[in-house]
C-alpha cells in the first residue's frame, strides 16, 4: 500500500477515534454524576480500551474496502490462506495502549507517577488484542489474479503513514510492481516496491507452482540464491 493510502487511512481512523471520543465522554461525564469515582475511573479504563480497538477496526476496515474495489474488477487465480500475524507486526499496535503508562513518565518525569491501574489497564488490553488478532488472523488471503497480488483480510495492524516493513501488508500491488521472488521450496518470496514489506505465499507444491508460473507469465523475475 502506497504511502498516500495509509495517510487516507491514518486520518479517518483518527476522525473515526475522535468521534468515538467525544460520543464516550458525554455519557462518561453523565456517569460520574451518579456514581463514585472508583466506577467512573472503570469506565474511563474500558473506554479507553474500546477506543483502541475503534481505532484499529476503522483502519482495517478501510482497507478491506479499497483492496476489495480493485478485486471486484480482477480475475482470481489462485486464493491461498496467509496465516497468523508476526508478534513483530503487532508491536506497533501495542504502542496505543502503552501511551497510558509512558505519558504519566513523560509529564512528570517520575516512574512514581506510574499507577496499578494504568499497568493493569496496558497488559488486559494486549491481551484483548491477542485475541481480537488471533481471531481475525484467519480472515487475511493472498489473491493471485489477472492484475497482480492483493492481500485482503480484516487486518488490525497498525497502519501508520510512514514506509513499513510489516509481512504480507494489506493491499493492491500489481505485477509491474513487483521487483522479483523467490522459490524457498515450501514458499514463495516475494519482493515488491511499495515499502519494505514483503509477501510470503505458502501453500503445497503445486499451489506454489500455479503461482510461479502467473508471475512468470507476468514478467516477474525470479531471483536465484
Amino acid at each position: 500500500m502506497s504511502n498516500s493510502m495509509k495517510t487516507i487511512v491514518f486520518i479517518i481512523s483518527l476522525i473515526a477515534y475522535f468521534i468515538y471520543s467525544i460520543i464516550s465522554s458525554f455519557f462518561i461525564g453523565a456517569l460520574v454524576q451518579t456514581v463514585s469515582m472508583s466506577y467512573a475511573i472503570v469506565f474511563v479504563y474500558i473506554s479507553s480500551a474500546i477506543g483502541i480497538l475503534v481505532m484499529l477496526f476503522a483502519q482495517a476496515g478501510v482497507k478491506h474496502y479499497y483492496t476489495g474495489r480493485f478485486l471486484k474488477t480482477s480475475k482470481i487465480h489462485i486464493k491461498v490462506p496467509l496465516g497468523k500475524f508476526r508478534f513483530v507486526d503487532r508491536l506497533a499496535t501495542y504502542l496505543l495502549p502503552a501511551l497510558g503508562v509512558i505519558y504519566p513518565i513523560a509529564q512528570t518525569r517520575s516512574l512514581s507517577s506510574v499507577t496499578l491501574s494504568s499497568i493493569i489497564f496496558f497488559f488486559a488490553v494486549v491481551v484483548l488484542i491477542e485475541i481480537v488478532f488471533y481471531i481475525v488472523s484467519n480472515t487475511m488471503h493472498g489473491y493471485i489474479t489477472n492484475k497482480g497480488i492483493f492481500i485482503r483480510g480484516l487486518d488490525l495492524r497498525l497502519e501508520l503513514p510512514l514506509p513499513s516493513n510489516y509481512h504480507n501488508p494489506s493491499g493492491f500491488f500489481p505485477f509491474e510492481r513487483i521487483i522479483n521472488f523467490m522459490d524457498l521450496n515450501d514458499r514463495l518470496l516475494i519482493e515488491q516496491s511499495y515499502d519494505l514489506g514483503t509477501i510470503t505465499l505458502k501453500g503445497d507444491s503445486e499451489t506454489l507452482k500455479q503461482i510461479k508460473a502467473v508471475l512468470l507469465a507476468n514478467k516477474v523475475m525470479q531471483k536465484k540464491f
